[in-house]
Formats: C-alpha cells, structure tokens, sequence
C-alpha cells in the first residue's frame, strides 16, 4: 500500500484533487489501519515511481494464462497503468476490468485511438484518420460541425466503456513537410489555424465534463512541439526540426498553446531534436523544453507524457535505464511503453539514491497521475456496462466516410466518368496487403465492364500486360496505397510502383482513356502523377472511403 503525496502550489490541482484525495485517503485508512497522516508520510518512492511508469499491454494476449499472470504481477507491484493495443470489444474490457480489481490504486489505461476504438480493438468503432476527418467536416458548415461532435462522443463513449481513460489524440503536428513518412495523414492539415480549430474541437468533445464533474476521458495534444516538419521517422532515428524560433512560434507551436488554453489534459513529447529550442539534448531530455516551455511558459499543469522510450530516436543511443531518468529530469510525468517497466522503475530508484533525482521530483509526477486519476473518478467509480449505440456509430462513420475524398484537380470534362465505356483499375499495393478490393467491387457495380491488375513492390509489368490490362476501356484508374505506419521511414511508393504507374497512365492516354489517379494515404502522392486527368485525394483506406472514391467517379454533379 502506498500513497502519493501533492505538494504542487497551482490552484489547478488543489480544486482537482480536493474530493479524489480525501476519498482516497479514507480508503487508506479503511485498508491499512493507520491515520490519514501515517499513511501519507509511509508513502514509498517505489511506489510512487511504480505510478508514474505506463508499460505495454496486448489485449489479445491477455487471453493466455501466462502472460495474464505476469501482467497481474506489474499491477499487485503497484504499477501506474498501461497503454493498451490489440485486442476485441467482448472480452478486453472485462479483462481490463479484472485487472482493475487487483489494484490497490486505480489502473491509468491509455490507447493510441486516433481513429476511433475500432483501431486498436476488434469490434469498435474505426472511423476515419484525422486529415479525412478535416476533409470530410467543413468548418464553416453547422451541420458538418454537428457530425464531428457526434462522431467523438462515440469515440469518448467506447473508449470509456473499453476501460480507456487517456486516448492518445488528437494530433496537433502541423504536417508541413510533405516528405513526412509518419506524421502525413495523421494531422488535421498543413496549416496552423486548421489543426487549431480541429484539436480544440477533438479536445473539449472528448473530454466533455459528467454531471459530476469528472470525465470520461483525457485528451492528449501530441508530439510536442510538433513532429510536422521533418523527413524522419522518431520510430527508427533521431529527427531534426531545423526550423528558425520565430517560425516554431508562428506555425509549430500554436496548436499546443491553442490546447493547453482548451483544458487539454496531457501533452505528448516527441522524441526530436529541434535546436532553435534546445542545440544540445533531444526535446525528451530538455528542460528548456519540457519544464521551461511547456509547463511554466504555456502554464500546462496536466499530465506530461514521453512518446514511447523503445523507439529508435533514443533506444539507439541510450540504455532504457539512462532514458528514463533523463526523461523525469527534464519534466516528464510518464514513462510510456519501457523495454521493461521493473528495469525502469528500478532505474528512477537507484537514481533517487544517487541523488541525480530527488524523491519529490518522482513525488510530483506521481501526484500528477493521481490528479489525473481523480479527474476521471476512478477513485468512485462504481462497475458499470454502458449500452453503446454501434449501429449509430458506424453510420456516423460511414457518413464521414463518404465525405472525405476530395477531387484535388480535374478537367471541367472528365468527370462523371461513363459508365457505359468500361473500366481499368490498377492498384498499386505499395505494403502488399491485398488492398483495394472493397474500390473494385464498388467500380464493378458501376461500370458495365471493369479489368483489375493488383500490383506490389517488386512487380514487373512490360507494356504488352499494360495494354491487355487496359483493353479497350474508356477510363483507366489507378489506386494508390501507401500506408503512413511506423519505421516505414517513407509516405510515398517505391520506386518501382511510381514508374509502373505512369507507364500505364501514359499508355491510357495514348488509347485514348480518361485516367484517373486516387490516392488512399498520402496525398503528396498525386504530385508524381500531374499528367492524369483526374486526380483525387482520399485520405484514408477504410472500406467506407474506398466505395465513396469509387461512388464520385461516375455521380453526376446535382
């Protein structure tokens, strides 16, 4: 049994923390026996380091006896929480709750739920990636407006349901470099007050307060101080933001502000080097950064939150032990998926005995995530089986999704296609996940005859298979998808696929076909292919988004 003691002087946390501390103490009094201030002062910094580390957990894995049992053993040690992949809407949540009922102070659960629950667990609700969503949703539109509140009370109801308290979105990165490999799609757009209006939208709907004042959710602006910038993937290398101060301070970091203003209540670091702010430390390791900037400079009194200490930006240069106590000096509140949580918790304790960290900087950041814990109620919380509206949810996605493809540039003429003259589609499957097939079947609906050719990295098509392909169809297509996912290290195509592409667009154009160009992740694709008629930009891969790129080729304007 342990407590964590809050000796943080803010307003903030005082108002906070008043009915989750008291009710939390009467707890340990209750439990241990001792008096209110004996349990205080017993408070251990393993315990309160313990607190403040968020390990990995696979939802699916949970299922095995052994890895359940091991995962069982982190939470009787005291540990603060986990951050949650994988796993199903059926029996996750209940697992998650069985966990809840070992701890001796509540689980912190957090997920990488950008788009929706139904990215992480089976079942839930997927809608579509934050760059659709700005697509799809017309700021100056009521009713668009309308749709995207709807669309994050499910997002905030499932999560909650699913036993997540902290979903790691929105993404606040201006996505100004459009050679991102991971950023990209992930971002509202490329331009600063964009991603304001969207992140402070995600921000007050997902965190949209109970009657009782608690919330069901934390939000969490990241990558601090923005990850838009940069040609690199932080999953395998240490990025480098060269921008001036002066332009970080008109594009990078307005959004930030713009959330710590909204009430956010985390902020996520990215692992970078940006030496306007800092010439010498990566921003995980920065005070100037983390303390000076965020905490004290925009006055963020939230949970500051390290992106994950296994990703290559750090992991190639330091030991696990040596980024976590770098990371709690220079400000960070949580320690997010360690190699080893024991290693870690081991590593803030031997650095508290050496005195490179004091007790009251852990006591801090444990205080914190209690702050936090109390926010959400998890201290009063009473088991609960809400009734979800699934089908409502999937139809707001689906609506979304119909949305968000975007005719990036066209001829006044080339657009509705005719269906009557029949169709080609190559699908370039940049990441050979036998995509595309919910786009070909809508394109099979709509044209009286429709030949595909599928193809991935590495194959070889010569200009007598092009010609076959294409026949004699009056439109030709070609689909795109390249998926923005971690160490990747790139957004676009290969080499191969791009020349492959404008080998049947050239050959298309010869004969005489319309062509048309859709791009399913990254848009900055469609600057390679300027010589199609039609060009258009989807933005996601989601089945929905797919049958609606297919449904515009042939609509008629109204």
């Amino acid at each position: 049994m342990f407590s964590v003691v809050i000796r943080i002087n803010k307003p903030f946390f005082v108002s906070l923390c008043e009915t989750g501390l008291s009710s939390y103490q009467k707890r340990l009094e209750i439990d241990s026996g001792k008096s209110e201030n004996s349990a205080m002062q017993n408070a251990s910094v393993r315990g309160e380091a313990a607190q403040i580390v968020m390990p990995r957990i696979n939802g699916a894995d949970l299922e095995d006896h052994a890895y359940r049992a091991e995962i069982e053993s982190l939470v009787r040690e005291g540990i603060g929480g986990f951050i949650l992949f994988g796993g199903d809407v059926k029996r996750t949540p209940q697992r998650i709750r069985d966990l809840q009922s070992l701890a001796t102070t509540p689980l912190l659960i957090s997920s990488d739920v950008e788009r929706g629950l139904g990215q992480q667990l089976a079942g839930g609700t997927r809608f579509p990636g934050q760059r659709a969503i700005a697509s799809a949703c017309r700021r100056q539109s009521r009713s668009d407006e309308a749709l995207l509140a709807a669309m994050l009370d499910a997002v905030r109801t499932e999560s909650r349901a699913a036993g997540i308290h902290i979903v790691f979105s929105p993404v606040v990165d201006v996505n100004n470099n459009p050679h991102n490999p991971i950023i990209c799609t992930r971002a509202f757009g490329e331009d600063p007050e964009t991603v304001e209006w969207f992140g402070a939208r995600y921000i007050r709907r997902l965190q949209k307060p109970l009657r009782n004042g608690t919330f069901e959710l934390l939000a969490c602006a990241k990558h601090f101080p923005g990850h838009g910038d940069t040609d690199q993937d932080s999953h395998s290398v240490l990025p480098v933001i060269r921008a001036e101060k002066a332009r970080l301070n008109r594009v990078e970091l307005p959004p930030f502000r713009e959330a710590v203003k909204d009430g956010v209540g985390t902020v996520m670091v990215a692992h970078l080097m940006v030496p306007a702010l800092e010439p010498s430390k990566p921003t995980t390791f920065s005070k100037k950064i983390i303390t000076a900037l965020l905490r004290e400079g925009m006055g963020f009194e939230g949970l500051i939150v390290s992106d994950a200490l296994d990703m290559g930006a750090l992991a190639n240069d330091y030991s696990q032990e040596e980024i976590a106590v770098r990371a709690l000096e220079a400000g960070i509140d949580i320690l997010l998926h360690p190699v080893d949580a024991r290693r870690t918790i081991k590593a803030v304790l031997s650095a508290v005995e050496e005195g490179r960290l004091t007790a009251q900087r852990v006591r801090e950041s444990a205080g914190r995530v209690l702050a936090a814990k109390t926010r959400l109620g998890l201290f009063d919380e009473k088991a609960r089986t809400p009734r979800i509206a699934w089908a409502r949810h999937r139809r707001i996605a689906r609506e979304i999704a119909a949305k968000a493809p975007e005719v990036i540039a066209a001829g006044k003429t080339m657009l509705p296609l005719k269906p009557s003259g029949g169709a080609a589609c190559f699908v370039l499957d940049d990441d050979a996940q036998g995509m595309g097939k919910a786009l070909l079947e809508r394109l099979g609906r709509k044209f009286r005859k429709l030949s595909s050719v599928v193809l991935a990295p590495g194959t070889v098509l010569s200009q007598a298979e092009i010609a076959k392909g294409i026949g004699s169809s009056g439109s030709v297509i070609v689909a795109i998808f390249s998926k923005i996912s971690a160490s990747k290290g790139r957004s676009g195509i290969s080499a191969d696929l791009e020349e492959a592409g404008r080998s049947v667009l050239k050959a298309a154009q010869a004969a005489g076909s319309r062509t048309v160009v859709i791009s399913f992740d990254s848009p900055y694709i469609l600057d390679h292919f300027r010589e199609a008629d039609v060009r258009i930009a989807a933005y996601d891969r989601m089945d929905e988004i797919q049958q609606a790129a297919g449904d515009m080729l042939t609509r008629r304007k109204a």
